[in-house]
């Protein structure tokens, strides 16, 4: 390397150096946090949002033209009485069972609504992504569906709804443990109530300990496929339907603060740990049905916006969602049994 190539590096190397040295300067002198001011994105907004309801799976709705009523009921014994049928001797008469109603069910719709109060001035001022009128009508929609799944939950699980037809499993009966049986318990609540349940209704915690259960695995694991296609790798919601000959299994998942507002949180779940097998008619005949309960709604649950120019310096918009409803357990130990403490 000659002379002058030995200069050109060493000129290069320099010039290198004072740019870098600019580029300190420039940074130290300004900074990123001097060069942006902090706002809100205009593509993100964080809100948790609750898991699927499960409550019109269970308790179908049903819109009716008054906010109280009565419905017809027969006996339940009425389908299974055996009549005297033969007819001995050319002039004999048919015999006349007794048929009788029982006495009529009734239900009695309960307003439930919330509202809320967005101020001129805190639409003006909303920055992108929020938008609080869309926002305040899908959270008060939310704790309107939260109580109803709540609701339907008290009434799919309270042992009050079932006379002797339930049962608490204790101890190695329980399904999360490897001596347990699930898959008897099951076949005896399918058999027990005068009409065959065709839904399975279960927590999350309860369907986790039923399909790692040993005795359910069996059933899946002994065979290459079932109706609904290849073995999975875990029992899904399908496949037990089938295994017992349901219409479906419908898990709840539901979650809920148990704390006073504003207190820390505090976490449940909605369903529990029980399982419930039930009648379920989504639509009602008209002339004759057997479920096990059903939600009778008046109205439809409706959104209303009233402005108010009295509060603030420009007034403001009330948000109000209501709705008026009654969850009616109708057939109850006819078409269901329930079991309690299925897991630990």
């Amino acid at each position: 390397m000659n002379s002058d190539q030995i200069l050109q590096l060493a000129q290069a190397a320099r010039a290198h150096r004072l740019s870098g040295d600019a580029r300190r300067r420039i940074e130290l002198g300004l900074g990123t946090a001097n060069v942006h001011i902090d706002r809100a994105l205009t593509n993100l907004a964080v809100m948790y949002r609750n898991r699927e309801f499960i409550a019109d799976l269970v308790m179908p709705v049903v819109t009716v033209s008054k906010k109280s009523d009565k419905f017809f009921k027969f006996k339940p014994e009425t389908m299974f009485n055996v009549a005297a049928v033969d007819m001995i001797g050319a002039e004999s008469k048919p015999g006349r069972p007794s048929i009788a109603l029982d006495t009529p069910g009734t239900y009695s719709c309960v307003d439930r609504g919330l509202t809320d109060f967005i101020s001129t001035d805190e639409e003006i001022n909303a920055d992108a992504p929020l938008s609080p009128r869309m926002d305040v009508t899908e959270i008060l929609t939310n704790y309107l569906l939260l109580a109803r799944e709540l609701r339907a939950a008290g009434e799919v699980f309270d042992t009050g709804n079932y006379g002797s037809n339930t049962s608490a499993l204790m101890g190695t009966a329980r399904w999360d443990t490897a001596t347990s049986d699930p898959v008897a318990n099951i076949d005896t609540a399918l058999r027990t109530p005068l009409v065959r349940p065709n839904v399975m209704v279960i927590g999350e915690e309860a369907y986790d300990g039923l399909r790692s259960n040993p005795k359910l695995l069996q059933y899946v694991l002994s065979r290459a496929g079932t109706r609904s296609g290849p073995v999975p790798m875990r029992p899904d919601e399908q496949m037990i339907a089938d295994a017992f000959r349901l219409d479906r299994v419908v898990v709840g998942t539901a979650i809920y603060n148990t704390a006073a507002e504003g207190a820390s949180a505090s976490y449940s779940r909605v369903w529990g740990k029980s399982c419930a097998l039930i009648r379920v008619e989504d639509r009602p005949s008209p002339r004759r049905t057997a479920t096990f309960g059903y939600t009778f709604r008046f109205g439809a649950m409706e959104t209303s916006t009233f402005y108010d120019g009295m509060p603030g310096r420009a007034g403001g918009t009330y948000i109000k969602v209501a709705h008026s409803d009654a969850d009616q357990v109708i057939g109850g130990s006819s078409v269901g049994y329930l079991y309690t403490a299925v897991v630990s």
